[in-house]
This record gives structure tokens, sequence and C-alpha cells, in this order.
């Protein structure tokens, strides 16, 4: 469902909507929940997978740091630090820390505003200059209408079709998107969404 709603929001505008800015934040608002619900799925399979392999005791240095390379993109940097210290702990204490760890999000740290964390912020920033954001949203700014606006989101929906060009395929029943992939989309969804909010201060209409 990501990648189908990731696809039509790289795609041409559908027929239905009236404006570029009322197909980008419907988009935004169906995809949030279509990643949050995969971001969850996928840190519950990769932490059940370690507790099942933990108890059999199956679980070497090898296995650990492919465990952490994996929810390092799906979980908050305060989160990872927890999950990489109880690895020095029993089996029940790190079965007891995995079960409080949750997906953290850089487009829900993004809807939420306020100050964000340094390294959340870093991220956000990086993304939102190669997606080349700042220079539409300057562009809106200068000439604050509706068409230039429309115009804009446009352009940055294509931007995001080129930054996610690997992950806008159609998905079998048994595919799913790696961690790296979802952190990938989510920092794009994240950006796109500070871009609408900018630009929606631009035309004097803020969210």
């Amino acid at each position: 469902m990501l990648a189908t709603a990731l696809g039509a929001f790289t795609g041409p505008l559908p027929p239905g909507y009236a404006t570029e800015k009322e197909f980008f934040l419907t988009s935004l608002i169906n995809m949030e929940e279509y990643l949050g619900e995969l971001q969850r799925e996928t840190l519950a399979e990769i932490c059940g997978d370690f507790l099942r392999r933990l108890a059999a005791r199956r679980v070497g240095p090898g296995e650990i740091d492919a465990f952490k390379a994996a929810v390092d993109h799906l979980v908050s940097n305060e989160d990872f630090r927890l999950v990489s210290a109880c690895m020095a702990g029993s089996a029940d204490f790190i079965r007891q820390r995995l079960a409080g760890v949750q997906p953290a999000s850089l487009l829900r740290a993004a809807k939420k505003g306020g100050v964000l964390h340094p390294e959340t912020q870093r991220r956000l920033d990086a993304v939102y200059s190669r997606l080349n954001f700042p220079a539409l949203a300057r562009q809106v700014e200068a000439s604050p209408s509706d068409l230039v606006a429309n115009t804009a989101l446009g352009k940055a929906r294509e931007e995001v079709a080129e930054y996610c060009v690997l992950y806008r395929v159609q998905a079998g029943a048994a595919d799913t998107l790696t961690p790296f992939s979802l952190a990938t989309v989510d920092a794009a969804l994240a950006a796109s969404y500070l871009l609408f909010r900018n630009i929606s201060k631009a035309t004097g209409r803020a969210l």
C-alpha cells in the first residue's frame, strides 16, 4: 500500500483533484498511515526474530551486529543506545528492553513541530536540501500565488520521484521494504511535509 501510494504521489496529477495542493496533502496523510503501520510491523518482526534466536541460544556477535544494523534505521538515537547497551545483559533483560522500543519517524517529528533533537534536525535539513526544496520555497515566497505554489509542489513531487525511484514499485504480497528503504521514504515524506507547510505559510494559508 505504501509503495502504491508513493507511486501515485510521484506520478501525474490524478483526475479528481482540483489542485496540486489538495493532492499533495491528501497523499501525505495516506502515506503517513501506511508508513507508520509498516514501521511497527517491521520492528516487531525484527525484534521477534532476534528474541527467538536468543531463546534458542543462537545469538553471537554477528547476529547482534546484524540486529543493531536493522533497528538503527527504525528507532530513535536514544532507543538505539538502549538497545546497544542491553545486549550485555541477560536474555530477560534484553526482552524487557526490546518490549519498550517504538519506531521513530522523521515525518511524525516534523508534524509535531517544536524543537527537534539535533540529529533529527540535521537529517531533516539534509534531505530537504537534497530534494532542492529550499529553492522551491523561495520561489513561492517571492511570488506567493496559488499558481506558483501548485507549480512548486508539482516540481517537489518530481524531486521525490527521483529520490525514491527504487521504492516506487508494485510489491507482491510477500514483499516488503527494508528498514533502510523505510527510513529513506520517511525522510522524503518528512521533507515534503515541511515544504508544504512553508508554502502554505508563504501563501497565507498556514496549516
